[in-house]
């Protein structure tokens, strides 16, 4: 599986304690690259922990999830990743938002 590359071996043991390995296996790894390197160019420090518990955001097509991003940027202000960072069920709110786009 394509998550090896991204998560050291105790967070990939604990997504796929917190996901169905049939999920998991569903996943695109090239969208999943894609958004994990929006992220990533984000400055979304902890993506390791969105991973974790918010895997369902990585098979959301990246450009819906850049234009949630941007919403979200847009509410919340120039230190939104910040915000993200201490209150993650933000990210519940970017998975919403990028699946009203799609």
């Amino acid at each position: 599986m394509f998550l090896n590359k991204y998560l050291n071996s105790i967070y990939l043991d604990l997504v796929y304690s917190n996901y169905e390995e049939d999920f998991i296996a569903l996943l695109d790894e090239d969208n999943f690259n894609k958004v994990y390197m929006l992220l990533k160019n984000n400055n979304f420090y902890f993506i390791d922990d969105i991973i974790l518990n918010y895997l369902e955001l990585f098979e959301i097509e990246e450009k819906y999830v850049q234009l949630a991003i941007a919403d979200i940027k847009s509410i919340l202000g120039y230190d939104f990743v910040e915000q993200i960072g201490r209150n993650m069920t933000l990210i519940n709110k970017i998975i919403e938002l990028a699946v009203n786009y799609s």
